[in-house]
C-alpha cells in the first residue's frame, strides 16, 4: 500500500496537495501577493497625501506672511486710526491662513507615519496571510525578553544591586498579553471561510483578503439604515463601493441584523 504523506501550509494551517519553497499553499501565496500590492497601493496613496499636504501647508504659511507683508515687524493696531480695520482683517487672515498651515504639516506628518510604518514593516497588520506567523514571532522575542529582565533582576538583587524599574515588567507584560489576545482572535477568524449571501436584496460579503465584513446596498441606505451602520462600526468605502467594518463575529452577526430590518 502506497504511503501518503500530508503537507501543512505554515500560513493557514491547512493540509493540502504541494507547497511552494516557504511551505505556504497556493492559496496563501495568492492572498499574500494580493496583501502586498494593496500594502504598494496603500503606500503610493500616503505618500501622494503626504506630498501634497506638504504642499499645501507651504503654501498656506506663504499666504500667512503675504497677508501681513506691508505692515512693519512689531507694529501696534492704531486704535482709532484709518488703518485700523485693515490692519485687524490683515491679523486674522495670517492667523487663519497660519492655523491652516499647521493643520495641513500634521495632516503631512501622519500619512508619512503611515507611510513609513508600511516601508519599516513595523506594524503588523491583521490583513497579512502571515499576521498569526509575525505574531507568534514577536511573543517569542518579548518572551524571552522578559526571561533575560527577571534574570538580570535576580542577580542584581542577589548582589545588592539596583534591579530594572517594575513598569518595564509591567509593560512587558502588558504586550505579551496584547500579543496573545491577537494570536487568539486571528486564529478564530482563520475558522471563518469567505462567504456571500443576500438578505433582501443587499449583499453581506465575509471578505477575508481584506479581513472586513462589507454590505453592498442597491442604493443609498436610508438615514436610520446609516445611524445603524456607523453605531455598529460599519464606515462607507468610497474605494470598495460598500459599508464595511473590520472582520469579527460580532459584526457578521450586526451586519446580518441591521439588513433584515431592511425593507424590500
Amino acid at each position: 500500500m502506497e504511503q501518503k504523506y500530508y503537507l501543512i501550509c505554515e500560513t493557514c494551517g491547512k493540509t493540502v496537495d504541494s507547497l511552494n519553497q516557504n511551505n505556504e499553499c497556493d492559496k496563501c501565496v495568492t492572498r499574500i501577493e494580493a496583501y502586498e500590492e494593496k500594502q504598494d497601493r496603500k503606500l503610493e496613496r500616503y505618500q501622494e497625501l503626504a506630498s501634497k499636504n506638504k504642499e499645501e501647508s507651504q503654501t498656506a504659511y506663504e499666504r500667512s506672511n503675504s497677508a501681513v507683508a506691508g505692515i512693519p515687524m512689531g507694529q501696534p493696531i492704531l486704535v482709532g486710526h484709518h488703518s485700523e480695520r485693515s490692519h485687524r482683517a490683515a491679523l486674522k487672515r495670517c492667523h487663519s491662513a497660519m492655523d491652516k498651515s499647521i493643520e495641513l504639516n500634521n495632516k503631512a506628518e501622519h500619512y508619512e507615519d503611515k507611510a513609513n510604518g508600511i516601508i519599516n514593516n513595523n506594524a503588523i497588520s491583521s490583513d497579512d496571510p502571515r499576521a498569526t506567523i509575525k505574531l507568534k514571532e514577536k511573543l517569542k522575542k518579548l518572551e524571552e525578553q522578559r526571561v533575560k529582565i527577571k534574570e538580570f533582576n535576580k542577580k542584581e538583587r542577589k548582589e545588592g544591586r539596583s534591579s530594572a524599574d517594575a513598569y518595564i515588567l509591567s509593560n512587558l507584560g502588558q504586550n505579551i498579553r496584547s500579543v496573545k489576545e491577537r494570536i487568539k482572535h486571528l486564529e478564530k477568524l482563520s475558522k471563518i471561510e469567505d462567504k456571500e449571501e443576500e438578505i433582501n436584496g443587499i449583499k453581506l460579503k465575509i471578505n477575508k483578503d481584506d479581513n472586513r465584513v462589507q454590505l453592498f446596498f442597491p442604493g443609498k441606505p436610508n438615514e436610520e439604515i446609516r445611524t445603524k451602520l456607523k453605531q455598529n462600526g460599519f464606515h462607507w468605502s468610497p474605494y470598495n463601493g460598500c459599508w464595511q467594518a473590520f472582520l469579527k463575529q460580532r459584526n457578521i452577526e450586526n451586519a446580518r441584523e441591521i439588513v433584515k430590518g431592511v425593507l424590500k
